[in-house]
């Protein structure tokens, strides 16, 4: 089995959605991504939520394993946020008291921090979406028509780039370690670790030189040129423009009407 085929790259190569029009899913990422951010209420977060992750799921096709494993880092920071929020940033009665320091959660707390964590994986969600059904060399497209700044664009071209040719060396070289008993103990593991770390540095060094020679001998001037071919935004049709509008308006709708409903109601009234 090859390195890169539990990866981001690989997925976003390989689902239903690959082929389907780039502009249309990054309006489509983003709106909903600027919407979450206006909500007051959880309610519309973990609606989006479910719905993004519908979409990446059962549309696509994403692995459901491989995409709870892409969510798990912004949901481990949006929990803590949920804990210090409740803890120390709520004002009013206590609804539960550690017994130290005065120390304790509170209602308006506790809500706080659910919102922010369902904004968080709301939002989160929203642009998984779009970085798993789509080639990062598309993502990369876009921002060049969008008139990102260069230097912006082409340093996100050369590391995504070479982050996967550092897993695949760290990889062969891992393997080969293993292979002459390495790791075999605490001391060989320490030992092996500084190693692997020592020539991946040497190794990321020597391709940057090379990199950059390949470059200047095909006329390299300080800019990447992107090849135009693919989907346009004029390739939209008209009637999925007219869905996107109903579903953004209906989005907002809903935020409006769910208003500041809490998921946690105040239990201790002053």
């Amino acid at each position: 089995m090859s390195i890169f085929e539990d990866t981001l790259d690989y997925y976003s190569m390989n689902n239903k959605l690959t082929g389907s029009n780039i502009y249309y899913k990054t309006i489509f990422a983003l709106s909903i991504l600027i919407i979450n951010l206006f909500a007051n209420s959880p309610i519309a977060p973990i609606f989006i939520l479910i719905f993004c992750s519908f979409l990446t799921i059962h549309v696509a096709g994403i692995s459901k394993r491989f995409y709870l494993t892409f969510l798990a880092v912004p949901f481990a920071f949006a929990f803590i946020t949920v804990i210090f929020m409740a803890f120390f940033f709520g004002v009013g009665p206590q609804i539960w008291s550690l017994g130290i320091f005065g120390w304790g959660v509170t209602a308006d707390g506790l809500n706080r921090g659910i919102l922010v964590f369902f904004k968080v994986m709301g939002g989160f969600s929203a642009l998984a979406f779009l970085i798993l059904t789509t080639p990062a060399n598309n993502i990369f497209k876009v921002f060049d028509d969008m008139h990102f700044p260069k230097i912006f664009t082409d340093l996100s071209v050369l590391i995504y780039r070479y982050i996967f040719v550092f897993l695949d060396v760290t990889n062969t070289m891992y393997n080969s370690q293993k292979t002459r008993l390495g790791y075999s103990s605490y001391k060989s593991w320490l030992r092996c670790l500084g190693e692997l770390a020592g020539m991946i540095f040497i190794r990321t060094w020597e391709q940057g030189e090379t990199s950059y020679q390949a470059l200047a001998a095909r006329g390299y001037t300080g800019e990447l040129n992107f090849v135009r071919m693919g989907s346009s935004i004029h390739d939209i049709p008209l009637t999925h423009w007219v869905a996107l509008i109903i579903f953004l308006v209906a989005l907002c709708y809903f935020i409006y009407i769910t208003g500041s409903i809490n998921v946690v109601p105040y239990l201790i009234h002053p």
